[in-house]
C-alpha cells in the first residue's frame, strides 16, 4: 500500500513503531503510571490480570470474498494466515460463574518470541465498550467501588453497557464477540475507514449457518443482573456460580479444547465499516468505542474463516503480545496525545499491554522510537494558540493551567489585587480563614486532584450542624427524602430526565428542570428532598425554595453534597468524609497561579476588541493581543469595556444573582468546632431585612467565626452589622468585633422562563463564536468543583481539543446571523444556505460525499435510523443556539422541506 491518507481529525499509527506512540500529554502519561500496580501484579503471578485464564487453540484464518467496498490486501479473498486463538473469562477463574468472555486473535509473526504480531485482535461479549475514552476507562477499571459507582450514576448507560458483556457459561464458540473500540481499515482502493470486527460462531449447532446474512446474529448467554447491581465485578472478586451448578471450574476450557482437537471448531470473522469523510468532528465521533453504529447504514459482512483445529500450551501463550497498534499499515489504530480523546483507548492499551507483558515475562517492552521535534509554533495537534483570560479565580486558574500544559500561551488578567476570587482566604491571628469555598464532599474528585498536583494538602472539615435555640443537634435533620421509596423514585426521574447532571455544566439539565425548585419537588413527590437538603443550600448562598428559583441548581447542588451516593463509600483520594484546603482556599490558587507564565493582577481593562484577526484587550498598563479570550465573569459586568452583540446582551440582561455577604468577626457565647446552620423555614422568603443563615467556627481556642448572611436592596454596612448583631444575640451570643466583610455579586443564574426557553444551551452554542469563549459560575454552577471541572472540560472540548482543529471550525454556509438576533435565535436565514448546511451534515454522518445527496429526495430513502438523526439534530442544535426538536426529520419529508420549515420560524 501507498502512504497513509491524511483523515482530518485523526492521527492514523503508521504502525508498533510509530514515534508518537509515546508523544502524550501529563493526563495520559498519568493514567500510565496508574497501570503501575496492574503490572507488578503480574510481574508477581506471571499471569495476565484480566482475562488470566484461558484455552488457546491454533488454526488457520482464511479470507473470503466479501461483498460491498473493497478490503485490506491483508484481508483478500484467498488469503491464508496461521493464527493463535485464545478463549478466556474476564474476570474469573470459574467457567461456571457468569463473565465478560473473550477471544484474542494473533496471527504470529517472524520477528522473534514474543514480538510484535502482524495482525491481531482482542475481542470480548458486549457490542461496545463502556468508556468513550482511556480517562473513563481507567477511572473505572482501577478505581474503588465508591468512584465506578459515581461513573455509572454520570451515565447510567455504562452500567447498562457493562452488564451486556456478562454472559451465563455456554461453549465458548457459541458467543459472539466484539472487538468494540474502532480500528483503521484502509481499502485497496485507499479509501479511509474505521472497522469494528466480530466473531460469530459457524456450523448447524451454533447460533447462524455461514449462509445466513451477516448482521443475522444473535447474542447467546444473556446474563440478568442482580437487582440494584451498578455494575460487574472486577478482579479479584467476580460473580458466583448458580446454585447448584456443580461442573468443574474448567469445564468450557476443557470442552473447546477436547472439540479442537477433534472436529475442529468453526468461526466466522466478519467486519463493519465506517467511511471517514471531510468533517473532523464526525471522524472523531465515528471513532467513540461507547457508540455503536448502525447496522443497516454500515452491514457487517464475512471477511474470513476460523478453522481451530491445534491445541497449544496455556503457558507458552502467556508470552504472547497482543498489541492494537500491530497490524499491516492500513490496519492499525488512530493516536491519542490527550486521554479524552475517543482514539485514546487503543492507544491506552497498546502501550499498557506492553508494559504489563514485559513484566509478565521479564522480556523488554518495546522502546520507544525518537519522537519528531515540534514545528516552531505549534503543539502536538495543531497550532500553537493564545488566550487571554478574564479572572484569576478558580474557573480561570485552572483554565490557564489546562490550556498551558497542552502548549499554548496564556495572559491571566484579574483586577483583585490577589488571585482566588471568591475561594480567597486571609489570615487573622496565624490562621487562615475561607471567604467563599471551604468545605468540599467527596464529590470534588477534580478539585481534590488538583490540590494533589500542587502538592496542597488537605484536611477533615469541622462537623457540619444546625443550630437552634437549644444549642446544636447534627445535620440533615431530615431523612424522610432517604426512605426507599422516595430515594428511588428521585434516581428514577434522574435516570429518565437528566441522566447528565454529574457531568460538567448545566445546560445538559436545563429543560429537565427549569420548572421552580418548589414546584418541582411538589409535581415529583420531593418535598422531603428540601427537608434534607434545603439547609445547606440556603447557607451556601443559593436562595431559599420559594418563587421563581429552578429547580437546576438545586437539584445540582444536592448531587455534589455526595450524600446521594448511598453507600458509595469515599471520594477519589479515599476519604470517606468532607475535606478542606490545609492553610485556606487562597493558597491553592497561589501555588496555580504561581505555576502560570503571566497573571497579572491589580489590572484595569479599559476595552476588549474583537476581530477577525484576532483579540485586543486594552489595559491600564498597555495592550495584550491574543488569539481567543475566555471570560469567567458573567457578560453584564464587561458591558462597559466589551461591545456585546445583540445576542450577548440578550444573556447579560437575563442574568439574576443572590445578595450574599461573608462577614469574618469575633463573637463570644456561640457553640464552636463546627459549620453552624440556622434552621429555616427555607420555602419562603428571607426575612426583610436579611440576616444570618450560617457561621462556621474553624479553630479551635479561637474567638473568630465566619459568619454568612443575606442582604437586601440598598443595605448597607451599618444594617447589615446591626441585623447579625441581632441574630447572634437571639443564638446567645454577642458580637464584639468586625474583622472583614466581602458582599458578593452571588450565584449568577437565570429564571425558569429563560432555562425553558434555552438560554443555556445558547450559552454553549456561542462558545468559540466571536474568539469568545465562557466559564465559570454562570455555565457551570456557584460550587468550586463545578467550576474547576466545566473549566477544565471547555479547553479539552472547545478551545485546544488536541488532534483536531484549535482553531475555531468554519461554519457551514448560513450561520454566520443564527445567534445575531437579541432574543438569541436565528434571523434572516436564506433558506437555501440552511438546505447546504443540512447536505453537508447529512452527507458526514451517511460517511458519503455531499454530492450524493439530494435535499429533494425522500428521507426515508437514506435510511436515517434514530441515531443518525439525533446526531444530525444534534448539531444543528448547537449552530442554531436553540433545541432543534428531535422528531424535525420525521415531521417533513425532505432535507429542503425542513430548511424551508427552519427559515420560516421556530
Amino acid at each position: 500500500m501507498s502512504a497513509l491518507p491524511e483523515v482530518p481529525g485523526l492521527v492514523l499509527a503508521t504502525g508498533p513503531d510509530d514515534p508518537r506512540l509515546h508523544d502524550t500529554d501529563a493526563d495520559f502519561r498519568r493514567l500510565l503510571d496508574d497501570f503501575a500496580e496492574v503490572a507488578r501484579a503480574s510481574r508477581a503471578t506471571r499471569r495476565r490480570f484480566f482475562h488470566a485464564h484461558a484455552a488457546v487453540l491454533g488454526g488457520e484464518l482464511e479470507c473470503v470474498a466479501a461483498d460491498g467496498p473493497p478490503v485490506h490486501p491483508f484481508l483478500a479473498a484467498g488469503r491464508r494466515h496461521p493464527v493463535i486463538v485464545r478463549y478466556s473469562n474476564g474476570e474469573t477463574p470459574d467457567d461456571a460463574a457468569p463473565a465478560t468472555r473473550g477471544l484474542s486473535l494473533l496471527v504470529p509473526g517472524s520477528g522473534g518470541e514474543g514480538g510484535p504480531a502482524p495482525f491481531n485482535l482482542t475481542l470480548n461479549t458486549g457490542e461496545c465498550l463502556f468508556a468513550p475514552d482511556a480517562w473513563v476507562f481507567t477511572r473505572f477499571l482501577l478505581g474503588t467501588d465508591a468512584q465506578r459507582a459515581a461513573l455509572v450514576r454520570e451515565a447510567p448507560e455504562r452500567g447498562e453497557t457493562l452488564w451486556r458483556q456478562v454472559r451465563d457459561p455456554l461453549p465458548y464458540d457459541r458467543y459472539v464477540y466484539h472487538s468494540q473500540a474502532p480500528r483503521l481499515h484502509i481499502g485497496a482502493d485507499g479509501r479511509p475507514g474505521l472497522v469494528r470486527y466480530r466473531a460469530v460462531p459457524a456450523g448447524p449447532a451454533a447460533d447462524t449457518s455461514p449462509d445466513a446474512p451477516p448482521d443475522a446474529v444473535a447474542e447467546s448467554g444473556l446474563f440478568t443482573p442482580p437487582a440494584g447491581s451498578l455494575h460487574p465485578p472486577l478482579p479479584p472478586r467476580y460473580l458466583p456460580r448458580p446454585a447448584g451448578e456443580d461442573r468443574p471450574a474448567t469445564f468450557l476450557r476443557d470442552d473447546i479444547r477436547a472439540r479442537a482437537a477433534g472436529p475442529g471448531i468453526h468461526v466466522l470473522l466478519q467486519m463493519q465499516l465506517h467511511p471517514l469523510g471531510a468533517d473532523p468532528a464526525a471522524n472523531r465521533a465515528a471513532l467513540d468505542p461507547s457508540r455503536p453504529w448502525s447496522v443497516e447504514r454500515h452491514p457487517y459482512r464475512t471477511v474470513a474463516r476460523l478453522r481451530l483445529d491445534t491445541v497449544e500450551e496455556e503457558a507458552a501463550a502467556e508470552g504472547l503480545l497482543f498489541d492494537p497498534a500491530a497490524a499491516p499499515e492500513g490496519l492499525g489504530i488512530a493516536l491519542a496525545r490527550s486521554p479524552f480523546e475517543p482514539a485514546s483507548v487503543n492507544h491506552l492499551r497498546t502501550l499498557v499491554y506492553r508494559s504489563v507483558r514485559a513484566a509478565r515475562t521479564g522480556r523488554p517492552a518495546p522502546a520507544p522510537a525518537s519522537v519528531p521535534a515540534p514545528v516552531p509554533g505549534t503543539v502536538s495537534g495543531g497550532p500553537r494558540r493564545s488566550v487571554c483570560v478574564i479572572g484569576a479565580g478558580a474557573s480561570g486558574l485552572t483554565a490557564a493551567h489546562e490550556l498551558e500544559r497542552r502548549g499554548h500561551r496564556v495572559v491571566v488578567l484579574d483586577s483583585a489585587p490577589e488571585v482566588a476570587g471568591k475561594a480567597a482566604s486571609l489570615e487573622i491571628d496565624g490562621r487562615p480563614y475561607d471567604l467563599g469555598a471551604h468545605i468540599c464532599t467527596p464529590r470534588y474528585t477534580e478539585l481534590a486532584a488538583l490540590a494533589e498536583e500542587f502538592g496542597v494538602g488537605t484536611e477533615d472539615v469541622t462537623p457540619v450542624l444546625e443550630q437552634g435555640p437549644g444549642g446544636p443537634v447534627r445535620s440533615p435533620a431530615g431523612t424522610a427524602f432517604f426512605a426507599p421509596g422516595t430515594y428511588r423514585r428521585y434516581l428514577r426521574l434522574r435516570a429518565e430526565a437528566f441522566p447528565h447532571i454529574g457531568a460538567p455544566g448545566l445546560a445538559h439539565s436545563a429543560a429537565a428542570l427549569a420548572r421552580p425548585a418548589a414546584e418541582w419537588l411538589r409535581e415529583n413527590g420531593l418535598t422531603a428532598m428540601a427537608e434534607s437538603f434545603a439547609p445547606g443550600y440556603t447557607a451556601s448562598g443559593y436562595g431559599f425554595l420559594h418563587g421563581d428559583l429552578p429547580a437546576l441548581y438545586f437539584v445540582k447542588y444536592a448531587e455534589l453534597t455526595g450524600l446521594l451516593d448511598l453507600g458509595s463509600g469515599s471520594g477519589a483520594d479515599g476519604r470517606t468524609g468532607s475535606f478542606t484546603v490545609a492553610g485556606g482556599f487562597g493558597r491553592l490558587w497561589r501555588r496555580v497561579a504561581a505555576g502560570l507564565a503571566d497573571v497579572r493582577t491589580g489590572v484595569r481593562v479599559e476595552a476588549i476588541e474583537r476581530s477577525r484577526d484576532g483579540v485586543t484587550v486594552r489595559t491600564g498598563t498597555g495592550e495584550v493581543r491574543t488569539d481567543a479570550l475566555l471570560l469567567t465573569v458573567p457578560l453584564g459586568r464587561l458591558a462597559g469595556v466589551l461591545d456585546l452583540t445583540g445576542a450577548e446582551r440578550d444573556i447579560a440582561a437575563r442574568v439574576r444573582t443572590v445578595d450574599y455577604r461573608t462577614v469574618v468577626c469575633r463573637v463570644s457565647g456561640l457553640p464552636g468546632n463546627g459549620f453552624h446552620l440556622l434552621p429555616g423555614p427555607y420555602d419562603t422568603a428571607p426575612p426583610g431585612r436579611g440576616g444570618l443563615v450560617a457561621h462556621h467556627h474553624r479553630h479551635p481556642g479561637s474567638d473568630v467565626l465566619t459568619c454568612y448572611c443575606y442582604g437586601t436592596s440598598g443595605m448597607g454596612e451599618t444594617e447589615l452589622y446591626e441585623a447579625l448583631r441581632e441574630d447572634v444575640a437571639r443564638l446567645g451570643g454577642r458580637l464584639t468585633e468586625i474583622l472583614h466583610t466581602v458582599a458578593w455579586p452571588f450565584m449568577p443564574h437565570f429564571g425558569s422562563a429563560d432555562l425553558a426557553d434555552g438560554v443555556l444551551e445558547r450559552i454553549e452554542a456561542m462558545q468559540g463564536e466571536n474568539r469568545t469563549y465562557h466559564a465559570g459560575s454562570l455555565p457551570a454552577f456557584e460550587l468550586i468543583e463545578t467550576n474547576v471541572a466545566y473549566a477544565r472540560d471547555l479547553v479539552r472540548r472547545r478551545i485546544a481539543p488536541l488532534h483536531g482543529p484549535p482553531h475555531d471550525v468554519p461554519a457551514p454556509p448560513g450561520t454566520a446571523a443564527l445567534r445575531e438576533a437579541p432574543d438569541g435565535r436565528r434571523a434572516g436565514l436564506d433558506p437555501a444556505e440552511i438546505r447546504a448546511w443540512l447536505v453537508a451534515s447529512t452527507a458526514a454522518v451517511l460517511g458519503v460525499a455531499a454530492d450524493e445527496v439530494d435535499p429533494d429526495r425522500d428521507l426515508d430513502e437514506y435510511g436515517l435510523d434514530s441515531l443518525a438523526a439525533a446526531e444530525i439534530q444534534a448539531d444543528l442544535s448547537d449552530r442554531l443556539g436553540y433545541r432543534v426538536a428531535p422528531t424535525l426529520f420525521h415531521e417533513f419529508p425532505t432535507l429542503g422541506a425542513v430548511a424551508d420549515q427552519l427559515a420560516r420560524g421556530r
